[in-house]
């Protein structure tokens, strides 16, 4: 491991990054535009990188081509806003609910499971789609919750990621149920959406 990737560095660049998805949990909508831009620099981030291992680069050039796909998609969602909320929901959907609805949709269908891959991959994305749409039609509820949401799987993602790097004998934490992983996403970002006030006007 390099210099720049050494445990105390990450441990410290993971630190930042969970106090920063806390602070966007809690006040996304006040710094929304912030908050879009820090969403869209995690989407880039993290979505180039299966691509990347495909090539069989170098851990550093792997990183650098992430870091400018995270800027580019940064900039854009900062720079429209809309495109911003509309990545942040379609990212959402997308990881969350398509894969589960393509699923009951293919299901009610009645389709052969030997093309379900194939029409999960198309419906899922279809379906993320017409919901980060639908989602952009709305503000302020769907910015809270977006940010709320997204922000409590960024602190308890970056958190989960800290724990393996700590130097003490914290083994029951690290291996904690998935559930509690999950149960702890899920009251954050309810504390993150009552903290905002998600049905207050502007």
């Amino acid at each position: 491991m390099s210099v720049f990737l050494s445990e105390q560095n990450m441990m410290l660049i993971y630190a930042l990054l969970m106090i920063a998805a806390g602070f966007i949990c809690f006040s996304g909508y006040k710094v929304y535009k912030l908050a879009l831009a820090m969403i869209g620099f995690a989407v880039g981030f993290s979505r180039v990188r299966p691509y990347l291992e495909l090539l069989k680069l170098d851990e550093g050039t792997i990183l650098i081509i992430q870091l400018v796909a995270a800027l580019v998609c940064a900039a854009l969602a900062w720079s429209f806003v809309r495109v911003g909320v509309f990545i942040a929901a379609y990212h959402f959907t997308r990881d969350n609910l398509s894969s589960v609805l393509s699923g009951m949709l293919a299901e009610k269908l009645g389709l052969p499971e030997v093309i379900y891959p194939v029409f999960a991959i198309i419906a899922g994305g279809v379906i993320a789609w017409l919901i980060a749409w639908l989602v952009v039609k709305s503000e302020r509820i769907v910015v809270v919750m977006v940010t709320a949401v997204l922000g409590a799987y960024g602190a308890v993602y970056f958190l989960k990621s800290i724990l393996p790097l700590i130097p003490a004998d914290i083994e029951a934490f690290i291996n904690l149920p998935p559930l509690v992983w999950t149960a702890a996403v899920v009251l954050l970002a309810v504390a993150g959406i009552f903290a905002q006030g998600m049905f207050k006007r502007k």
